[in-house]
């Protein structure tokens, strides 16, 4: 299943690459340089539209397939691997999320609504530090992965009111609504995540909401963001695929147990 599971986890991670790809498409032509409005009914936005309906539709089939074929646990266990490999890649993503939220927390006089960027930033340091209390060895089950995944849901509904509050009042909703999807998708995502360390997790549901979560911040690549933002949406991608990889291994070995 090792093999199965890297063979998602990259057609996930395909998925996304060519979604930022139809997303800069989109970006570089189909709107007016002038006005920064969308031209209506541009190729290269209904291309994007249908690429995304497509990904949405796999990515359903995918899950379906592994809902009938594997169980899942509902506990933190599936999140555990016997490898210290997982622990060392969420500690340097985690270290990376620190670094950029302490740079986005001291340019927030440089934004529209400054204090709740810095908000943002103390917000993203504490999540940072807790990615790596989201997985690893079965010890990290209990208080600890429950207090840090709330914690990290939290930070994503967090970021989801800023992005809204940040893009209130434009008018080209296609200018900013992928970023409302991939901070929403990543909040499920999390949410999922936490409720396994709670006894309540729904690996499947988890599954899709992790798969398209990863592929909307792939998406946002090309946005105009700020540096430390457009990194935010990276290490999420790469820790979403990570905790994917985990969620595909352990739906196999419960199902072989």
């Amino acid at each position: 299943m090792h093999k199965t599971a890297v063979t998602v986890t990259v057609v996930t991670l395909v998925l996304g690459v060519f979604g930022s790809f139809f997303r800069w498409l989109q970006l570089s032509n189909a709107f007016e340089p002038e006005t920064g409005c969308v031209i209506p009914g541009h190729a290269t936005s209904t291309i994007f539209l249908l690429y995304c309906v497509l990904v949405a539709v796999l990515i359903c089939a995918v899950t379906f397939f592994f809902s009938r074929r594997f169980t899942c646990e509902k506990s933190a266990v599936i999140l555990c691997s016997e490898s210290v490999i997982p622990t060392v890649i969420a500690w340097v993503l985690g270290i990376i999320f620190v670094l950029v939220s302490v740079a986005m927390l001291f340019t927030a006089h440089h934004v529209k609504y400054p204090l709740l960027q810095r908000i943002l930033g103390a917000f993203g340091i504490l999540a940072g530090f807790c990615f790596p209390f989201l997985i690893g060895k079965s010890d990290r089950v209990g208080s600890v992965g429950q207090a840090a995944s709330a914690l990290v849901t939290l930070f994503y509904c967090f970021w989801l009111i800023f992005s809204y509050r940040f893009h209130s009042e434009d008018p080209v909703v296609w200018g900013y609504c992928i970023e409302i999807l991939a901070i929403a998708f990543s909040a499920t995502s999390f949410y999922y995540v936490a409720a396994f360390h709670f006894g309540a997790g729904r690996g499947f549901r988890a599954l899709a909401a992790t798969q398209l979560a990863v592929f909307f911040n792939l998406c946002t690549i090309f946005e105009s963001r700020s540096t430390a933002a457009l990194a935010m949406f990276a290490v999420t991608a790469v820790m979403l695929l990570l905790i994917e990889y985990l969620l595909l291994v352990s739906l196999s070995e419960l199902r072989s147990s």
